[in-house]
């Protein structure tokens, strides 16, 4: 029973690569032939590396950060670097009284700014046609808002609030001064609106917005205080929002995080996996196949051959941009070569019929048959891997089966062969397909 296997993009000859093909033939071999039945020698299972053929980057990664870079924010930082986040940090995770005044002192009142502007924003669009606001008159204010911010008056005017009540009036109040500086007539036609409908006014946004924050900092510290310690997580989560605007304090913080040699790799990774998709459409006309596409039909020819001799199923599997090949392949380049059972794992190629990346496609016309040559068309993705798809939506005879392995990040598309019940749960699903020997 001969097998095609195509690896996706970003992967390149070495001691990992030689050490995951073996980890594949071995559990292929005594895992996934076995439980169908099957002895089959390593030597039936084909191997076609395109890597060579992919991107290639500069020794030096030029495009990478590399050194220091000054910061965007400009601010006089008298707080120690190390201790900075963690600061930030405990003013959610203690019973801080004024949360509010806490982040303006530990990050900046600019970041209170962002978040009250997001609230407000929020209630703006609540309140629709009733509130007395516009765009241009929050984004005016906002300008206005951060000049006083990041101003001498404005740090010296920090130091006097007290309390999370008092910033909010304050802050709202002068706004409403500026505001009525700006626009002379407005203010002498609302000048009794602030008392009778507060939120038309800047200063009653800003209050309320204020009083939605700190509801939504007092509820979820009290279902800390009496549900599961996964209720953090969730706290975390809704805060999400408020962290992203917390800037670091300290420029060695941020360099530090910026040159981590983890974010290195993610960032080497990611420009190979964009270089490798890059380097495979490219290269490829709508009649001639791709230098990449054509080692994989050369495999694919090869291992029709002993197919067509004994008699053995033929099966092609697919990786990631190992899919996307096939999939170009069998709908357009490769059409003659005779498929048994294609299976594409955690792959891209229905995003990319959908983008009209495919000659052989038209997405207009759903659903897509599938191909004339291949029998049985497996795809199997994972619901956290953010590269794998569902194809059944656009081809139709794709069957579609999901793969909870509960892995995090990018360890849902990589993991998948690296599982040996993989293999296991494939060759029993492949038995609805393929005759099971004793």
């Amino acid at each position: 029973m001969p097998l095609v296997f195509v690896h996706g993009v970003n992967v390149r000859e070495g001691e990992l690569y030689s050490r995951e093909r073996a980890f594949r033939d071995r559990h292929f071999v005594e895992v996934f032939y076995r439980q169908l039945g099957r002895q089959v020698a390593s030597e039936s299972i084909l191997n076609p590396y395109w890597g060579d053929l992919g991107a290639s980057l500069s020794p030096d990664t030029p495009f990478l950060p590399r050194g220091g870079y000054d910061m965007l924010w400009r601010r006089n930082l008298e707080a120690d670097p190390d201790t900075a986040v963690s600061d930030i940090e405990d003013i959610f995770d203690s019973d801080c009284a004024t949360p509010l005044l806490e982040m303006a002192r530990t990050a900046s009142l600019a970041d209170v700014v962002d978040l009250l502007w997001d609230i407000a924003d929020q209630e703006m669009n609540e309140a629709g046609k009733d509130c007395g606001k516009s765009a241009e008159d929050m984004a005016r204010l906002a300008q206005r808002a951060l000049d006083f911010a990041h101003s001498p008056e404005g740090e010296a005017w920090l130091q006097t609030v007290k309390t999370d009540e008092e910033l909010l009036e304050r802050l709202g109040g002068l706004l409403h001064e500026d505001e009525n500086k700006a626009n002379p007539a407005r203010a002498s036609k609302d000048s009794g609106a602030q008392k009778t409908a507060g939120k038309t006014t800047m200063a009653g946004l800003v209050k309320s917005a204020g009083g939605r924050f700190q509801k939504r900092i007092n509820d979820a510290r009290q279902n800390l205080r009496t549900q599961s310690k996964s209720l953090r997580v969730r706290l975390r989560e809704d805060m999400a929002n408020v962290r992203l605007r917390i800037r670091q304090k300290a420029v060695g913080t941020t360099a530090r995080l910026i040159n981590n040699p983890i974010r290195h790799i993610f960032h080497q990774q990611c420009a190979l996996l964009i270089g490798d998709a890059f380097s495979y459409f490219s290269a490829r006309g709508d009649d001639r196949p791709s230098p990449i596409a054509q080692r994989v039909i050369d495999a694919l020819q090869e291992a029709a051959i002993v197919r067509d001799k004994t008699g053995e199923e033929l099966i092609v599997i697919g990786h990631s941009m190992g899919g996307v090949i096939l999939c170009d392949i069998v709908t357009h380049y490769g059409k003659d070569i005779p498929i048994d059972v294609l299976i594409t794992v955690g792959s891209q190629f229905p995003l990319f019929a959908d983008l009209r990346m495919f000659p052989g496609v038209n997405p207009a016309e759903r659903p897509v048959p599938r191909p004339e040559n291949v029998r049985r068309w497996i795809n199997i993705f994972d619901p956290h891997d953010f590269l794998g798809y569902p194809g059944s939506h656009i081809f139709e005879g794709i069957d579609d089966f999901h793969l909870p392995t509960y892995a995090v990040g990018g360890a849902a598309h990589t993991d998948y062969f690296n599982r040996p019940s993989f293999y296991w749960q494939l060759a029993r699903r492949l038995m609805d397909y393929v005759p099971v020997r004793a």
